[in-house]
């Protein structure tokens, strides 16, 4: 009987304050406001480029890429986080170099960061894989970090040649995704 006594002033509380909120709110402007749940959860919206810090990333072969000056060489940077021990980087990457190959013509860059890996696994890898485009390592996630950190593996970044971000995929990204992602950057 305590708990349904309870529950019913529970229940003329709510009212009370519902209604006296409702009075302070013109009822026809109230589709303005913004709810807890969408302040909580802004995002940059999607399409908004954010410009990337000057970044150098060493290849597995050595050689030193300075971002900005791969940027500014082409109409679009395609970079790739994956590793080896992640299945569903290891079924894109053949996607990723028949698309590199197609659209290598097109000033399109692709660039592969081998995370949480070891050298040696990545180096046997990309000879099994027959992979051409530059790989690089990313132990400490150094170069993660400057794209404002990478949690899902694969995840892939598109840069324009103005060194912003312009497209982030996470996941799996198919050869046929991978192809209209493009397609619809390049125009």
């Amino acid at each position: 009987m305590v708990a349904v006594g309870g529950f019913l002033i529970g229940i003329i509380l709510f009212a009370q304050v519902a209604n006296h909120v409702h009075k302070i709110f013109d009822p026809l402007q109230i589709k303005n406001l913004v709810s807890v749940k969408q302040l909580f959860s802004a995002k940059i919206p999607e399409g908004v480029p954010v410009k990337l810090p000057d970044l150098i990333i060493t290849t597995i072969e050595g050689e030193q890429l300075v971002l900005k000056e791969l940027t500014s060489r082409n109409r679009l940077v395609v970079v790739n986080f994956w590793a080896s021990w992640c299945s569903p980087c290891v079924e894109e990457m053949p996607h990723f170099e028949k698309i590199n190959r197609d659209y290598q013509n097109k000033n399109v860059t692709f660039l592969g960061i081998a995370t949480k890996d070891l050298l040696s696994v990545v180096r046997k890898f990309i000879v099994q894989k027959e992979i051409t485009y530059k790989i690089a390592m990313d132990d400490q996630d150094k170069i993660a970090n400057a794209f404002g950190g990478v949690k899902v593996l694969p995840t892939t970044i598109f840069i324009d040649n103005n060194n912003r971000i312009v497209k982030i995929h996470k996941g799996y990204l198919s050869q046929r995704e991978l192809d209209e992602n493009l397609k619809d950057l390049l125009h």
